[in-house]
C-alpha cells in the first residue's frame, strides 16, 4: 500500500520463544537502574474497547490513527519503537533490553522469548500487549497535548489498545475483518485544525527500511513435506517492504474475510466450550502437555486466525507482531484469559516443565507462576514481570467490558452465554432452556494435533490446518472452507522443535452442523457420524497429504450435557467423554 512513509524502527527482536526458570540465570548487559520499565497504560483503569467501538468514539478514534502512524514511524534504533517492539516475538532474534539467553545448544530458529506451545503463552504477551499499550498512550498524549483541548487530554488518559472479538456473531450484511482493518486511507483531523485523508497505519505497518540481513525468508517457512514444498516458499518475508495478509504480493482482504466467515460458527463454539466447561488454567491456556484432557486450549483457538492469513506475516509467528491485526487480535486473546479468570478465579498457573527450548528456556526447564516473563521488566532496577504480578489486569491500568465493575459470576456467565452460546449448549432464552428437560447430548470431533509434526526441511517445522467435514468434501483444496460440508478447523503455528513429538489435543463440535440435518435419535447420530464426518490437512488453498503429518488423528466423542435453567448458569458436560471410534477418511 504505502511507500517508505515511516522511518520505523530496527535492532531488537526475538522469535516467539522463552521465558526461563530464575531472573539471576540471566545475563544483563544493562546496569541497576538503567532498565526499560514496563508499567502499563497509567492515569487510572479504563476499559480496551473493541475496534469497532472505539471507532465511534470521536477524539479518540481520531487520537488512536494519530499516535499510532507517529508509533510506526519511530526511529528503528529506538528501544520502544514499533520495530522493536514487535520484533520481541520474533526476527531478528537479538536480545531485547539487555536480556540475554543462551543459545549453546539451540539453532537460529530458538534463539527467541515467546514460549507458544508452552505453559507461560497467555501470560507472557499480558506484560508484551502493556509494554505495546504504554508506547502508545506516550504517543498520543504528546499528540494531545498540541490539540490544547481537554477532551483530547481526556482521550490520551483513557486510551487503550482496541481488541478485535473475531468470534462475535454479526449481521450476514457486516463484516468479520473490521473495515478499519481493510480501508486504506482514514480521514484524520491534525491539531493545526487542518483535516486530511491518510495512508491507513492498521491496514499494514511498513519496513523502513527491509533490512535482509535481519528480516528475511528464513522467518517464514515453507508448507514443508518429506518430498518437498507444496505451495513454495512464501516471499513475503524476503521482499515485503510492507506487511501483507492472505498474500504473497498484496494483502488479499476478500480471500481473508471469507476464510474468517468460514470458520466463524467454530470459532464462536470452541470459545463457548473453553469459558463454559470448567478446566485447570493450566488446561485452558495452552498448548503445552502440562495437562490434557479438556474441551481445548486458548492458544489452539487462536491459531487459525494466525494460519488464516497464510501466507502473509500474521501467519509465521517470527514475523506476526509487525501486522498491526496481531495486536487487536492478541488483546482479544488476552480478554478471552481475562474472562476466564473472573470465572474460575481459584485456578491459575501451576508448576510444569517446559516441553521447548526457547531462547532463555532448555527443556525440562520447571516453569511456574514466579517464572520471569523475558525480557519484560517491571521497573529500572530489572525485576521482571511474572504469572503472579500480571495476573490482575487493572494493576496493569486496564479492564476489558465484560469485567468492568467487577460483576458477580451469574452476570458474567449470563454476558458469555449472550455474547457466544449457541442453540446446543447454551440457549439463548429462558423459554428454550425450560423446553429442554433433562440432559441433551453433544458430539465432537477430537483432533490429535501433532505441534511439530510437518517438517519444512529448513530445520523448523511448518503451520498446518487440520479441517473436518460434515458431507461431501470438495475435491479443490482451495474451496474447502467455503464448502458448505465445512464445520470447523484445528491449527498449529508450527514452530522450531521438529525433533519434539508434543501434541495437542482439540475438539471441534459437531452440534450445530448436526442441527442442519433431520437426524434424531442417538443411534441415528452415530451412524450418520460415522458415514458423513471427514477430515483434510491443508493451508491456505494448498492440500497436504496426510501422510506427510504423521500422528494427526480424528475421533469421534460424545458427552451429555446438563441443560442449566437459570440465565446466570452453563450447560455442563457431565460423564467424561465417550469414544466412538477413530474417523479415517
Amino acid at each position: 500500500m504505502k511507500s517508505t512513509l515511516y522511518a520505523v524502527a530496527s535492532l531488537l527482536t526475538v522469535i516467539c520463544y522463552g521465558s526461563p526458570i530464575a531472573s539471576d540465570l540471566f545475563e544483563k548487559r544493562q546496569g541497576p537502574g538503567s532498565y526499560f520499565a514496563i508499567t502499563g497504560a497509567t492515569g487510572g483503569v479504563y476499559p480496551r474497547l473493541e475496534i469497532r467501538e472505539l471507532q465511534e468514539k470521536g477524539e479518540m478514534w481520531n487520537l488512536y490513527l494519530l499516535a499510532m502512524t507517529d508509533f510506526q514511524a519511530m526511529n528503528q534504533s529506538d528501544i520502544a519503537s514499533w520495530y522493536q517492539i514487535a520484533g520481541i516475538h520474533g526476527m531478528p532474534w537479538i536480545s531485547w533490553d539487555g536480556v540475554e539467553g543462551t543459545i549453546d545448544d539451540k539453532t537460529e530458529y530458538q534463539r527467541g522469548y515467546c514460549p507458544h506451545n508452552q505453559l507461560l503463552f497467555g501470560t507472557w504477551h499480558r506484560p508484551y500487549l502493556a509494554l505495546f499499550e504504554q508506547q502508545l498512550q506516550s504517543v498520543a498524549r504528546g499528540i494531545a497535548a498540541q490539540f490544547g483541548s481537554s477532551a483530547y487530554q481526556t482521550a490520551a488518559t483513557q486510551l487503550r489498545t482496541p481488541y478485535w472479538d473475531w468470534a462475535k456473531a454479526i449481521p450476514t450484511t457486516d463484516t468479520v475483518l473490521p473495515s478499519a482493518l481493510t480501508s486504506e486511507k482514514v480521514d484524520v483531523a491534525f491539531p493545526n485544525g487542518t483535516a486530511a485523508s491518510i495512508d491507513n497505519p492498521l491496514y499494514d505497518y511498513n519496513f523502513h527500511p527491509l533490512d535482509h540481513t535481519q528480516i528475511n525468508g528464513t522467518g517464514c517457512p515453507v508448507i514443508g513435506t518429506p518430498g518437498g514444498a507444496v505451495g513454495g516458499l512464501p516471499s513475503v518475508c524476503e521482499n515485503s517492504q510492507m506487511t501483507i495478509r492472505a498474500g504473497e504480493t498484496t494483502s488479499d482482504h476478500a480471500a481473508l474475510e471469507s476464510k474468517l466467515r468460514s470458520i466463524l460458527r467454530s470459532q464462536r463454539s470452541s470459545l463457548y466450550a473453553i469459558l463454559s466447561q470448567y478446566q485447570s488454567f493450566n488446561q485452558f491456556s495452552n498448548d503445552g502437555s502440562c495437562e490434557d484432557g479438556g474441551p481445548g486450549s486458548l492458544e489452539n483457538l487462536h491459531n487459525p486466525i494466525h494460519t488464516s492469513n497464510w501466507p502473509g506475516h500474521m501467519s509465521p509467528a517470527s514475523v506476526s507482531a509487525f501486522d498491526p491485526m496481531f495486536w487487536m487480535h492478541h488483546a482479544n486473546v488476552d480478554r478471552q484469559m481475562a474472562i476466564f479468570q473472573a470465572l474460575y478465579p481459584d485456578t491459575y498457573v501451576q508448576s510444569c516443565a517446559a516441553d521447548t527450548p526457547t531462547y532463555t528456556i532448555s527443556v525440562g526447564d520447571v516453569l511456574d507462576q514466579n517464572s520471569p516473563l523475558t525480557p519484560f521488566h517491571r521497573n529500572k532496577e530489572g525485576d521482571f514481570w511474572t504469572s503472579a504480578k500480571s495476573r490482575n489486569v487493572e494493576d496493569m491500568g486496564y479492564t476489558y467490558p465484560e469485567l468492568a465493575g467487577n460483576p458477580d459470576n451469574a452476570t458474567l456467565v449470563a454476558n458469555v452465554k449472550a455474547l457466544y452460546a449457541g442453540s446446543a449448549t447454551g440457549s439463548s432464552t429462558r423459554k428454550e432452556r425450560r423446553a429442554r428437560k433433562g440432559n441433551a447430548m453433544v458430539y465432537l470431533a477430537k483432533v490429535t494435533l501433532p505441534l511439530y509434526g510437518l517438517a519444512n526441511g529448513e530445520g523448523g517445522s511448518s503451520p498446518y490446518d487440520v479441517l473436518i467435514f460434515l458431507g461431501d468434501v470438495p475435491s479443490d483444496a482451495a474451496a474447502w472452507s467455503s464448502a458448505d460440508s465445512f464445520v470447523g478447523v484445528a491449527s498449529t503455528l508450527g514452530g522450531l522443535n521438529t525433533q519434539s513429538e508434543q501434541a495437542s489435543t482439540v475438539t471441534v463440535d459437531l452440534t450445530a452442523a448436526l442441527e442442519q440435518s433431520s437426524v434424531e435419535g442417538n443411534a441415528s447420530t452415530v451412524d450418520y457420524l460415522k458415514a458423513n464426518l471427514h477430515w483434510r490437512v491443508g493451508l491456505g488453498s494448498f492440500e497436504i497429504p496426510r501422510t506427510y503429518v504423521i500422528g494427526v488423528e480424528v475421533e469421534l466423542i460424545s458427552t451429555d450435557v446438563e441443560i442449566a435453567t437459570e440465565d446466570g448458569v452453563f450447560d455442563r458436560w457431565v460423564g467424561g467423554f465417550v469414544e466412538l471410534g477413530k474417523v479415517d477418511v
